[in-house]
């Protein structure tokens, strides 16, 4: 067989079977990067779960942004155990304050385009929802080489996929409403 073609060979969900070790500077970038992006995706799903807390989808929405919150700590831990401390903490800081950038923004907006911005918000977080999937899929996969819980990289994988499951159903919702002035 030649290198190229254990290369190849795939296994699982798309992971590549390679015999190298983890760079962890590499990692630590990854891992930092998802972090930041937590940072502001957990506020984005409190203040989405607000906006539609007393419609038929809002204690999915309450419960997934408990879970993204708690996730984001959960990073943090694994980072923390990694002995990578959180960098960037620029990023981080950056991602807050665009968070609230935007929410002051929108606020200024008319009200009637407040259900298309809605929607727009939903598919950005079940686009961020997808995102976050990888890096639970990397950590899943690195498991083993970093002296991870395989088994908890499974179950943050698994319900980030019912996430995105949930989040299919909340735009099924606000779509249904959200352009035809329902």
């Amino acid at each position: 067989m030649t290198a190229r073609e254990a290369d190849d060979d795939v296994v699982d969900h798309g992971a590549v079977e390679d015999a190298r070790s983890t760079d962890r500077g590499l990692l630590g970038v990854y891992l930092n990067d998802h972090l930041a992006g937590s940072v502001a995706g957990s506020q984005r799903f409190q203040r989405l779960a607000r906006t539609l807390h007393r419609t038929p989808v809002g204690a999915d929405l309450a419960r997934i942004a408990e879970q993204v919150t708690d996730e984001r700590e959960e990073l943090r831990a694994v980072i923390e155990g990694l002995d990578m401390r959180p960098q960037d903490l620029l990023k981080q800081a950056a991602a807050w304050v665009g968070e609230r950038l935007a929410r002051l923004k929108a606020s200024r907006r008319e009200v009637a385009s407040s259900t298309t911005r809605t929607l727009l918000e939903v598919e950005l977080l079940r686009s961020a929802l997808v995102g976050k999937l990888g890096v639970w899929q990397t950590l899943e996969d690195l498991a083993e080489d970093l002296g991870l819980d395989r088994d908890r990289m499974v179950e943050l994988r698994r319900q980030t996929q019912e996430q995105v499951r949930t989040m299919d159903d909340v735009h099924a919702y606000v779509r249904g409403r959200a352009l035809r002035g329902a």
